[in-house]
């Protein structure tokens, strides 16, 4: 049996290889925005992403142009930290939960709130919370101004909401559409633009 198994076991470059010439059947990659798309579909497994995903305010560009600043990026929760690609990304991250220190909310939140200057001119990146995706929303309409923000945040209560008013400000954002989303999502968007940022040095 063992023997058997390794006629279905690939390394990774051909894992990879494999898994863009299926996702190529949904999305092409002839765009950077097209490309993140297809990292997500990876992730995820569901081509249904592809319709999905939101772009706003040229932020692929100043994305790619903030991970090659190394700019300050604040995280809701730590799966999403802990999946983010740093072998060329030089910023700090932060997590917004270690960082909470009011128990009138969500402890996401809260530490959206403590983190508010690090934010400012940096990254915010929502996986799992909808209450940091409003906290951030909340932030931004008194005047911090992240240089991108990417929020998944997933579920039925306030998920699609938080988002749609992500959407509405004037920042450069990406977001998930509608309940769905998540972690996987965040970190799959994220560490898209670093490898759009240093694909030259092939990075990833």
């Amino acid at each position: 049996m063992m023997q058997d198994m390794g006629n279905y076991t690939l390394d990774a470059d051909e894992i990879v290889r494999k898994s863009y010439g299926i996702v190529g059947r949904y999305v092409e990659g002839r765009t950077p925005e097209e490309r993140i798309v297809q990292r997500c579909i990876i992730a995820t497994g569901d081509p249904e992403v592809r319709n999905l995903i939101a772009f706003r305010n040229n932020v692929v560009e100043e994305g790619i142009r903030a991970v090659r600043d190394g700019v300050d990026v604040v995280v809701d929760v730590k799966m999403v930290a802990a999946g983010l690609n740093r072998r060329r990304f030089r910023g700090e991250v932060l997590v917004a939960v270690e960082h909470a220190s009011s128990s009138r909310m969500t402890r996401a939140a809260s530490g959206m709130y403590e983190l508010a200057d690090r934010i400012d001119g940096g990254m915010a990146i929502i996986g799992n919370a909808p209450s940091a995706a409003l906290a951030l929303a909340d932030l931004i309409k008194r005047g911090v101004r992240p240089r991108v923000v990417i929020a998944t945040p997933v579920g039925f209560v306030n998920a699609a909401e938080s988002k749609e008013v992500i959407r509405s400000l004037d920042v450069p954002s990406i977001t998930s559409v509608g309940t769905r989303g998540g972690s996987t999502w965040a970190v799959a968007i994220f560490n898209g633009l670093v490898h759009l940022a240093y694909e030259d040095q092939r990075s990833d």
